[in-house]
């Protein structure tokens, strides 16, 4: 072959390489999300949280959940109810009035009784918000 025509071949060939680059690069970008090294992250990442931190945090989200709920629905510990208080109210109102008619400071009868008093008002406070957390619990978790 004559040197001009082994210089053609070659530039043919060049032009051949380099079209087959840009096609090869113009494919290269239609990946869904990057190189393999890129997807591989990904892929491990996935494979983080439905094997191991889903788990985890499932199970704990469920076991705090049946805690709340224990506590706020099932009543699983003894705590006063805003009926417990009206009781004690109504009982106090009885004393403070058998004081009066005997005459006497109804602390000389019951000397906690501006204390039993006090709780009673704050007792009330805590047993709303205790109301308004059990609906917000149950609105949350209608909400998942």
């Amino acid at each position: 072959m004559n040197t001009k025509q082994v210089v053609l071949n070659k530039l043919k060939n060049s032009r051949k390489d380099s079209l087959s680059k840009k096609v090869d690069l113009s494919i290269l970008d239609q990946f869904s999300y990057g190189t393999y090294q890129d997807m591989q992250q990904e892929v491990d990442n996935l494979n983080y949280f439905t094997q191991e931190w889903f788990p985890e945090k499932f199970d704990q989200w469920y076991d705090l959940g049946r805690d709340i709920y224990s506590i706020y629905f099932q009543r699983g510990e003894p705590l006063l109810t805003e009926a417990d208080f009206n009781t004690d109210e109504a009982v106090l109102d009885k004393i403070k009035e058998a004081a009066d008619e005997l005459g006497i400071e109804v602390t000389q009868v019951y000397p906690e009784y501006f204390e039993h008093k006090d709780a009673i008002t704050e007792g009330l406070g805590y047993a709303e918000e205790f109301e308004r957390q059990k609906q917000e619990f149950r609105d949350e978790s209608k909400s998942v």
